[in-house]
Protein backbone atom coordinates (compact mmCIF):
# COMPACT_ATOMS: atom_id res chain seq x y z
CA UNK A 1 0.00 0.00 0.00
CA UNK A 2 1.33 3.52 -0.91
CA UNK A 3 2.22 6.01 1.96
CA UNK A 4 -0.29 8.40 2.24
CA UNK A 5 1.62 12.47 1.65
CA UNK A 6 0.29 13.31 4.64
CA UNK A 7 2.56 10.36 6.29
CA UNK A 8 5.49 12.70 5.21
CA UNK A 9 4.77 15.61 8.17
CA UNK A 10 5.98 15.53 11.42
CA UNK A 11 3.52 14.16 13.96
CA UNK A 12 3.80 17.39 16.34
CA UNK A 13 2.72 18.96 13.18
CA UNK A 14 -0.12 16.55 12.02
CA UNK A 15 -1.63 16.44 15.39
CA UNK A 16 -1.83 20.35 15.49
CA UNK A 17 -2.99 20.32 11.69
CA UNK A 18 -5.57 17.37 13.00
CA UNK A 19 -7.06 19.49 15.60
CA UNK A 20 -7.53 22.93 13.43
CA UNK A 21 -9.11 20.64 10.58
CA UNK A 22 -11.02 19.16 13.11
CA UNK A 23 -12.74 22.31 14.51
CA UNK A 24 -12.86 23.77 11.14
CA UNK A 25 -14.98 20.18 10.06
CA UNK A 26 -17.41 20.64 12.89
CA UNK A 27 -18.49 24.12 11.82
CA UNK A 28 -18.34 23.34 8.38
CA UNK A 29 -21.23 20.50 9.36
CA UNK A 30 -23.02 22.85 10.83
CA UNK A 31 -22.94 25.25 8.14
CA UNK A 32 -23.96 22.56 5.61
CA UNK A 33 -26.89 21.66 7.86
CA UNK A 34 -28.07 25.26 7.52
CA UNK A 35 -27.66 25.20 4.00
CA UNK A 36 -29.63 22.09 3.72
CA UNK A 37 -32.66 23.00 5.90
CA UNK A 38 -34.35 24.23 2.81
CA UNK A 39 -34.51 21.12 1.17
CA UNK A 40 -36.13 18.70 3.84
CA UNK A 41 -39.82 17.94 2.55
CA UNK A 42 -42.15 14.85 1.67
CA UNK A 43 -39.96 13.76 -0.82
CA UNK A 44 -36.71 14.41 0.70
CA UNK A 45 -36.74 14.25 4.17
CA UNK A 46 -32.89 14.12 4.27
CA UNK A 47 -32.76 17.49 2.61
CA UNK A 48 -29.60 16.63 -0.11
CA UNK A 49 -29.01 13.16 0.81
CA UNK A 50 -32.25 12.60 -0.05
CA UNK A 51 -31.39 13.45 -3.69
CA UNK A 52 -28.46 12.10 -3.71
CA UNK A 53 -29.40 8.70 -2.50
CA UNK A 54 -32.65 8.37 -4.50
CA UNK A 55 -30.81 5.47 -7.03
CA UNK A 56 -33.80 5.36 -9.51
CA UNK A 57 -34.95 8.44 -11.76
CA UNK A 58 -38.67 8.78 -10.34
CA UNK A 59 -37.63 8.93 -6.96
CA UNK A 60 -34.49 11.69 -8.27
CA UNK A 61 -37.41 13.18 -10.40
CA UNK A 62 -40.19 13.44 -7.40
CA UNK A 63 -37.43 15.24 -5.17
CA UNK A 64 -37.29 17.80 -7.73
CA UNK A 65 -40.36 18.46 -9.04
CA UNK A 66 -40.65 19.02 -5.07
CA UNK A 67 -38.13 21.60 -4.47
CA UNK A 68 -39.33 23.80 -7.72
CA UNK A 69 -42.97 23.68 -6.25
CA UNK A 70 -40.78 25.31 -2.87
CA UNK A 71 -38.56 27.52 -5.28
CA UNK A 72 -35.53 25.41 -3.49
CA UNK A 73 -33.56 24.62 -6.57
CA UNK A 74 -31.53 26.82 -6.16
CA UNK A 75 -30.95 26.07 -2.17
CA UNK A 76 -30.14 22.82 -3.76
CA UNK A 77 -27.52 24.16 -6.50
CA UNK A 78 -25.76 26.17 -3.42
CA UNK A 79 -25.46 22.89 -0.88
CA UNK A 80 -23.98 21.19 -4.16
CA UNK A 81 -21.46 23.94 -4.44
CA UNK A 82 -20.61 25.00 -0.46
CA UNK A 83 -20.29 20.54 -0.75
CA UNK A 84 -17.12 20.77 -3.18
CA UNK A 85 -15.55 22.77 -0.37
CA UNK A 86 -16.52 20.75 1.99
CA UNK A 87 -15.29 17.60 0.67
CA UNK A 88 -12.15 19.26 0.67
CA UNK A 89 -12.36 19.75 4.18
CA UNK A 90 -13.68 16.62 5.57
CA UNK A 91 -11.67 14.39 3.08
CA UNK A 92 -8.37 16.82 4.89
CA UNK A 93 -9.52 16.14 8.01
CA UNK A 94 -10.61 12.43 8.28
CA UNK A 95 -6.65 11.58 6.30
CA UNK A 96 -4.92 13.79 8.40
CA UNK A 97 -6.65 12.13 11.76
CA UNK A 98 -6.02 8.48 10.41
CA UNK A 99 -2.63 9.48 9.78
CA UNK A 100 -2.00 10.87 13.08
CA UNK A 101 -3.54 8.21 15.07
CA UNK A 102 -1.38 5.64 12.76
CA UNK A 103 1.85 7.71 13.96
CA UNK A 104 0.84 8.01 17.63
CA UNK A 105 0.09 3.80 17.47
CA UNK A 106 3.55 3.62 15.04
CA UNK A 107 1.34 1.64 12.71
CA UNK A 108 1.47 2.61 9.07
CA UNK A 109 -0.26 0.29 7.02
CA UNK A 110 -3.72 0.51 8.13
CA UNK A 111 -3.49 4.15 8.86
CA UNK A 112 -2.16 4.66 5.12
CA UNK A 113 -5.33 2.89 4.18
CA UNK A 114 -7.92 4.78 6.45
CA UNK A 115 -6.04 8.06 4.95
CA UNK A 116 -6.62 6.69 1.39
CA UNK A 117 -10.18 6.17 1.76
CA UNK A 118 -10.68 9.29 3.52
CA UNK A 119 -9.22 10.61 -0.28
CA UNK A 120 -11.06 8.52 -2.69
CA UNK A 121 -14.18 9.65 -0.38
CA UNK A 122 -13.84 13.12 -1.09
CA UNK A 123 -13.24 12.09 -5.04
CA UNK A 124 -16.30 10.24 -5.35
CA UNK A 125 -18.08 13.00 -3.70
CA UNK A 126 -16.61 15.37 -6.46
CA UNK A 127 -17.66 13.58 -9.01
CA UNK A 128 -21.45 13.13 -7.68
CA UNK A 129 -21.96 16.64 -7.19
CA UNK A 130 -21.07 16.89 -10.94
CA UNK A 131 -23.40 14.40 -11.86
CA UNK A 132 -25.98 15.86 -9.31
CA UNK A 133 -25.21 19.31 -10.75
CA UNK A 134 -26.33 17.72 -14.27
CA UNK A 135 -29.78 16.88 -13.42
CA UNK A 136 -30.40 20.00 -11.50
CA UNK A 137 -29.49 22.07 -14.97
CA UNK A 138 -30.98 19.93 -17.14
CA UNK A 139 -34.21 19.23 -14.44
CA UNK A 140 -34.37 15.96 -15.61
CA UNK A 141 -33.27 12.45 -13.87
CA UNK A 142 -32.91 10.10 -17.22
CA UNK A 143 -31.00 6.91 -16.00
CA UNK A 144 -28.59 5.76 -15.26
CA UNK A 145 -27.62 9.48 -13.39
CA UNK A 146 -29.43 8.84 -10.46
CA UNK A 147 -28.12 5.48 -10.17
CA UNK A 148 -24.21 6.64 -10.64
CA UNK A 149 -24.75 9.44 -8.09
CA UNK A 150 -26.51 7.02 -5.77
CA UNK A 151 -22.98 4.89 -6.32
CA UNK A 152 -20.79 7.48 -5.75
CA UNK A 153 -22.61 8.18 -2.75
CA UNK A 154 -22.69 5.01 -1.22
CA UNK A 155 -18.86 4.56 -2.09
CA UNK A 156 -18.57 7.96 -0.53
CA UNK A 157 -19.90 7.09 2.50
CA UNK A 158 -18.65 3.34 2.98
CA UNK A 159 -14.89 4.45 2.79
CA UNK A 160 -15.62 7.85 5.33
CA UNK A 161 -17.12 4.76 7.90
CA UNK A 162 -13.76 2.93 6.94
CA UNK A 163 -11.11 6.05 7.65
CA UNK A 164 -13.97 7.24 10.69
CA UNK A 165 -13.83 3.57 12.22
CA UNK A 166 -10.06 2.89 12.11
CA UNK A 167 -9.42 6.62 13.82
CA UNK A 168 -12.23 5.73 16.80
CA UNK A 169 -10.62 2.25 17.30
CA UNK A 170 -6.76 3.48 16.72
CA UNK A 171 -7.77 6.53 19.53
CA UNK A 172 -9.36 3.93 22.08
CA UNK A 173 -6.57 2.09 21.58
CA UNK A 174 -4.30 5.51 22.36
CA UNK A 175 -6.26 5.73 25.62
CA UNK A 176 -6.08 2.63 26.45
CA UNK A 177 -1.76 3.02 26.82
CA UNK A 178 -2.32 5.24 29.49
Amino acid sequence: MAKHPLGALEPRFLGLLTIRLGALFVFASALMMLVDVPLEGEASRFGIGSFELAGVPQQALRILLEWKSRDALGHARLSLLVDFVYLLIYGLFFACLATWVGARLNESKWSARAAWAATVAAVFDMLENAVLLYELARFTSPSPYPQVAASFALAKFGLLLFSAAYSLVGGLALLRRR
